[in-house]
C-alpha cells in the first residue's frame, strides 16, 4: 500500500523522506539499520503442550532513538504550525 515501515530495504522500495522533515530526522531516518519494529509483548501458545508462553522486552536503544528523533521532530512541527 505504499507505506513502508521505516528501514525496509526489502519491501519498501526506494526510502521516501516526510516533506519538511528537520535534518536531523532525514540523518536518523537513513541511517536507521534495521526494520522498525519491536514487539514489546509476545504470547503464543506453545505447539506441542498449549501451554501459554509469554515474554516481554524493551524496545533496544536505536528503536528509542528513532521514537524521540520522531517525537522531536513533531514537537518541533507544531510549534512552527502555532506560530
Amino acid at each position: 500500500i505504499k507505506y513502508p515501515i521505516v528501514g525496509d530495504r526489502s519491501y519498501g522500495g526506494r526510502m521516501r523522506l516526510p516533506l519538511g522533515a528537520s535534518a536531523p530526522l532525514r540523518d536518523l531516518l537513513q541511517s536507521f539499520p534495521r526494520q522498525a519494529l519491536h514487539a514489546h509483548r509476545l504470547t503464543l501458545s506453545h505447539p506441542v503442550t498449549g501451554k501459554t508462553l509469554s515474554w516481554e522486552a524493551l524496545p533496544p536503544a536505536d528503536f528509542t532513538t528513532l521514537l524521540d528523533g520522531l517525537q522531536r521532530d513533531l514537537e518541533r512541527e507544531e510549534q512552527r504550525r502555532d506560530q
